[in-house]
């Protein structure tokens, strides 16, 4: 099957391209931790991962929802060589991700500007790009901890969850408000509300037993992590943006350097399905949510017109502040440089995502021929 056409097959299990088996048995299956509950998208999107592999090599990845690593110990367990492979959370470690941070940190960019249908579709390819091809800081942030980097994926656009209707400036005053990253928090707090900052896996008690008013999350959290059992209320088109802070699939040095080049090429064409099956499957489920929360129970409500005309503004100002943030807090190098590159990319991720939004396989290549077709099984992560 030729390298520059074989996503056109389908994001299913095929018995094929037995050409790209090694001839080296595996002893044990890879551990893959997934810090997310079993009918998470997220995991069942890790399970087509692992079976594309199985049937296109001789490795065998077994994915771990929730039973081997937390959200917080993916990263730490990886190095630690506890898990093979896993999905990090760059944002939980702001001191040791600094640089990948900062890309994170400018997600709100996706829902400024320029409109387009899949936020986190554009986001997830001007992320990943940076990483692997203009940020070699970024790759040896995740060396020093390990890790191979492979690739980052972006959630639905963010919205508010709530026990309470939140449609206006005044309404968000004194609010607690669960936020996943500083900016989030930073919009909260422009807002007269309270940032709390808390894992994704506590929200649901927390939104329940009212420790918070709202979560900052995408509208798929009503599917993804229960959260129609608690929320009354969603507020579309604000805050914006999209959570861009997870790296999807990283693997530990020792097990990714342990493969073959032609396991590790097998890896790399799965991971472009991987991003685009995550990311729209994020997208797709705040969609399909969106139109069930009234039978549900869920009102769907839409924000003041002077609270979009100020969360757009914000996104421009704050902008500057990421930038001096990265440089005083956390001593990342020539921050203006970058954050006109990652600016610069999403507006043309925007562009390059604008047609294949809506279909996973189109996604899908655009993400190969773009980024993972450029990448060396060979050489890659090898250093």
């Amino acid at each position: 099957m030729a390298r520059s056409t074989f996503l056109k097959t389908a994001w299913v299990p095929l018995a094929l391209a037995a050409s790209l088996a090694s001839s080296a048995a595996v002893a044990e299956p890879l551990k893959a931790a997934v810090g997310l509950p079993p009918k998470n998208s997220t995991v069942v999107s890790y399970e087509a991962f692992a079976d594309y592999v199985a049937e296109r090599s001789d490795l065998e990845i077994k994915v771990y929802s929730l039973s081997l690593l937390s959200m917080k110990e993916t990263s730490p367990g990886i190095r630690d060589g506890l898990a093979d492979l896993g999905f990090v959370l760059p944002v939980y470690y702001p001191a040791e991700f600094a640089e990948s941070n900062l890309v994170a940190n400018l997600s709100m960019l996706s829902t400024a500007g320029t409109q387009v249908a899949s936020p986190g579709a554009a986001m997830t390819g001007a992320m990943t790009e940076y990483i692997f091809f203009n940020c070699p800081e970024c790759l040896a942030e995740y060396k020093a901890q390990g890790q191979v980097f492979l690739g980052s994926m972006s959630s639905a656009s963010y919205v508010l969850l709530c026990n309470q209707p939140v449609a206006t400036i005044e309404d968000l005053r004194g609010k607690k408000l669960r936020s996943g990253s500083p900016n989030f928090s930073r919009w909260a707090e422009k807002f007269g509300a309270v940032a709390v900052s808390m894992s994704g896996n506590d929200q649901y008690e927390a939104l329940g037993q009212g420790v918070i008013d709202c979560t900052m999350a995408a509208v798929s959290e009503l599917t993804n992590n229960s959260l129609a059992d608690v929320t009354k209320y969603v507020t579309l088109g604000v805050p914006g943006g999209v959570f861009a802070g997870a790296a999807t699939a990283n693997f530990g040095i020792p097990s990714w350097q342990g493969l073959t080049d032609e396991q590790r090429a097998v890896i790399l064409e799965a991971m472009s399905l991987m991003q685009a099956d995550m990311t729209l499957g994020y997208h797709n489920l705040s969609v399909a949510d969106m139109e069930a929360a009234p039978g549900k129970g869920v009102e769907l409500l839409d924000p003041s017109p002077d609270l979009v005309a100020e969360t757009d503004a914000f996104v421009m100002e704050d902008v500057k502040i990421i930038e001096q943030q990265f440089a005083t807090d956390y001593g990342v190098a020539d921050t203006g440089r970058k954050v006109a590159e990652i600016m610069a990319l999403v507006e043309k991720w925007k562009g390059l995502t604008a047609d294949a939004a809506g279909d996973k396989q189109v996604l899908a290549q655009v993400y190969w021929d773009n980024i993972y077709s450029k990448l060396d099984p060979k050489t890659f992560g090898m250093e």
